[in-house]
């Protein structure tokens, strides 16, 4: 629809209404080029709260669909109107702009419903005589210029994000509370009644149509959130689902952004996890970035909004932060391949080698991925069978100590493999055995370390005895392997259970 200059306020308000993200440049960019222009042309007129609110009414199409010409120069009008309208304090407590920002919630876009019905603003009709008045303020404090400045820097901070100086720094009510629950995670010490999984997965409700503020708001909590999320500790299968498909949702609103900054312009995140949380719910909405940008010209913040909402820093945060996802999804529930294993724990014709293996499980390090692999190795070969009685009593004592060096937990794609070598060990146990209190377990409260003890017990010919040796009657002994197992199996069962949290649903 193309605007006649006298076109009454009722048609082109009914035209506004139709422009969204779904709206073509050649429907809507008339609609909004014209009514940008009749804004310039008189920034500070009587008319003016009437074009301030037909744009914030169109944010939808012009943040989101907007070619950046159309998107700058809208955004220029309203800039320059806010401050045209600027002008002595008024005698109003509170403006409509500074409730709408505090109700807010994760998508800055429903500002857009913030603005008024133009034609009952405009119609002379008292605020207390207008039945069809529903908005949560008198025309009166909407007509007013500090009212109609505030919503003209809202609406050129959602288009073009970075400046906003001038917007009032009203922030969600419960966007501080969600910056103290996400920090608390990080920090390894959630608050009461915090639900970790959640909190890790803030960055996850990207809107449909995401605006440039939220596309770097969601990243930055995504990449704050990305090495708790990568570590194992928070266990459903779901919350890496989520922050890749979030991930690879941004990239595709983000593909082709380049800029011109030069090396080092792209800020960092802090590391620090109340300064990153702050910063990602911050950059959420117009007045969260406002706060922003003061603390980082009073010195407590490193970067302006402007950097954090550069399209090609952001497309390549989201690189940054997939990376380390995608690998932790994949080996704590992909695949796992322990092929290469067989070089270093068999003979080069493939035979068993008791002292190789022993070499590599003594080398066996804490919380690595390579020793979760050699739990899997023994276990898959153990599973194959049959295999001599001292082999299958070095893979199970393998498969046990690897669960002992996992940190901070193994993650399904290896303990829900290992089950069936644990559940071979179950038994009848008989009441009495000669050792007594001399069963070793697998090891793990022996003096010296139990990569020694087992090491010995692997191959005594080539690892000497370590001090407090077990005889290797006692590691086979039914009385040690069966409740090592037990233990093992109902830890398990603990981890399924937290692996299942979150939906209510197995996450296989």
């Amino acid at each position: 629809m193309h605007a006649s200059a006298d076109a009454p306020i009722a048609g082109l308000a009914a035209a506004w209404q139709l422009v969204d993200h779904r709206s073509t440049a050649a429907t809507a960019d008339p609609l909004v080029l014209d009514c940008a222009h009749r804004l310039a042309a008189d920034p500070a007129g009587e008319r003016a709260a009437e074009w301030v609110y037909g744009l914030l009414s169109m944010t939808r199409y012009l943040a989101t669909r907007a070619g950046d010409a159309t998107a700058g120069q809208v955004a220029e009008a309203l800039r320059t109107a806010a401050r045209a309208l600027d002008g002595p304090p008024c005698d109003h407590r509170t403006h409509p702009c500074e409730s709408a920002l505090e109700q807010l919630d994760f998508d800055e876009l429903r500002l857009a419903g913030s603005a008024p019905d133009v034609v009952l603003l405009g119609n002379g009709t008292p605020t207390g005589a207008d039945p069809e008045w529903q908005e949560p303020g008198t025309k009166e404090e909407y007509r007013c210029p500090h009212a109609v400045a505030g919503f003209a820097r809202i609406a050129a901070e959602i288009i073009a994000p970075g400046t906003p100086e001038g917007i009032p720094e009203r922030v969600p009510h419960h966007h501080e509370d969600a910056i103290d629950d996400l920090a608390s995670v990080l920090h390894g010490y959630p608050r009461g009644g915090v639900e970790p999984a959640y909190e890790i997965t803030a960055g996850t409700g990207l809107p449909a149509h995401p605006t440039t503020g939220a596309l770097a708001g969601h990243l930055v909590l995504l990449h704050a959130a990305c090495w708790e999320a990568a570590s194992g500790t928070i266990r459903p299968r779901w919350v890496l689902d989520d922050m890749i498909g979030t991930l690879e949702d941004a990239l595709r609103a983000l593909e082709g952004a380049t800029c011109s900054h030069g090396d080092g312009a792209h800020p960092e995140l802090s590391g620090d996890p109340e300064t990153d949380a702050g910063t990602g719910y911050h950059l959420l909405t117009p007045g969260g970035r406002a706060r922003l940008q003061r603390s980082y010209e009073d010195g407590f913040a490193d970067a302006p909004p402007a950097a954090w909402t550069c399209r090609a820093h952001l497309r390549a945060l989201a690189h940054e932060t997939l990376g380390p996802l995608t690998t932790a999804r994949d080996r704590f529930f992909g695949e796992r391949r322990t092929e290469y294993l067989d070089a270093e724990c068999l003979r080069p014709d493939g035979t068993w080698d008791a002292a190789r293996l022993a070499g590599v499980l003594r080398s066996a390090a804490e919380g690595e991925e390579r020793t979760e692999d050699l739990g899997l190795w023994a276990g898959r070969r153990f599973v194959r069978g049959p295999g001599a009685a001292h082999e299958r009593l070095v893979l199970f004592l393998t498969v046990c100590h690897s669960l002992d060096c996992a940190y901070p937990d193994p993650p399904p794609s290896v303990y829900r493999e290992l089950r069936p070598v644990l559940e071979s060990a179950v038994a009848a146990v008989p009441e009495t055995c000669p050792h007594g209190d001399a069963h070793p377990g697998a090891g793990a409260g022996l003096p010296g370390g139990a990569g020694e003890h087992l090491a010995h017990l692997f191959a005594p010919e080539s690892f000497p005895a370590p001090k407090g040796a077990r005889e290797p009657d006692a590691w086979a002994c039914p009385r040690n392997l069966a409740p090592l197992a037990e233990e093992w199996l109902q830890w398990c069962d603990t981890w399924d259970e937290a692996a299942e949290d979150g939906y209510g649903e197995d996450d296989d």
